[in-house]
């Protein structure tokens, strides 16, 4: 049975003409078709590792959600982020840009004109930072258009979990960890903007 999570039109996995013949990439594939990738998220506490030790979040998750639902869990989220924040972003083959730190408000606003491009544009990472002494609270949207989320409010984090039907799920798999393709986002939607122009614009503004 294929997995159940609803990707952007720019991912999908290979057919089976695709499939390298690679003994490796052949058991993924076929691993693939039974994958747990389905709504969900995982959650963990800030581990003991010397790495993490100076940086002020309390717990790290990841999460899958419908494409369709990606943009408003976003904006969700979002709340849990003080009234200045930094955009991160690149195009996947590039170092991540940080912007200057701005009004939450205005960073959403202007990035929601590119919604699309960013929750479907598989060529594109990007996310929104606060980052002092005492805490870090990002959320990071993949190329592969899940969500990777570093928190310091576990009450208000699990309370927009349930609002979006999103449960705490062992065992969740994720697409990059299967073979996939990977489309190009303007042959597929003739307005949308090209990843390399895009990231020209949020140059421009953020940094």
């Amino acid at each position: 049975m294929k997995p159940t999570l609803q990707l952007p039109k720019t991912i999908r996995f290979l057919n089976e003409d695709e499939v390298p013949r690679n003994p490796s990439v052949l058991k993924r594939f076929e691993e693939s078709k039974t994958a747990n990738i389905i709504q969900g998220y995982t959650f963990n506490f800030k581990d003991n590792n010397p790495e993490n030790e100076d940086l002020g979040f309390k717990f790290y998750c990841e999460i899958n959600i419908d494409n369709l639902n990606l943009w408003n869990l976003i904006l969700s989220l979002s709340e849990t982020l003080p009234e200045v924040v930094a955009l991160l972003f690149s195009h996947v083959d590039f170092d991540l840009n940080y912007g200057n730190y701005e009004e939450k408000e205005g960073v959403l606003e202007f990035i929601s004109k590119y919604k699309s491009e960013l929750t479907q544009d598989a060529f594109i990472y990007f996310g929104l930072i606060y980052n002092d002494d005492e805490s870090l609270i990002e959320i990071f949207i993949d190329e592969s258009k899940y969500v990777k989320y570093w928190g310091t409010d576990e009450k208000l984090f699990r309370k927009i979990m349930k609002d979006f039907g999103l449960k705490e799920t062992e065992n969740l798999e994720f697409i990059d960890e299967y073979p996939k393709v990977r489309e190009v986002l303007t042959r597929l939607d003739k307005n949308a903007i090209d990843s390399n122009e895009l990231i020209k614009i949020l140059i421009q503004k953020y940094l």
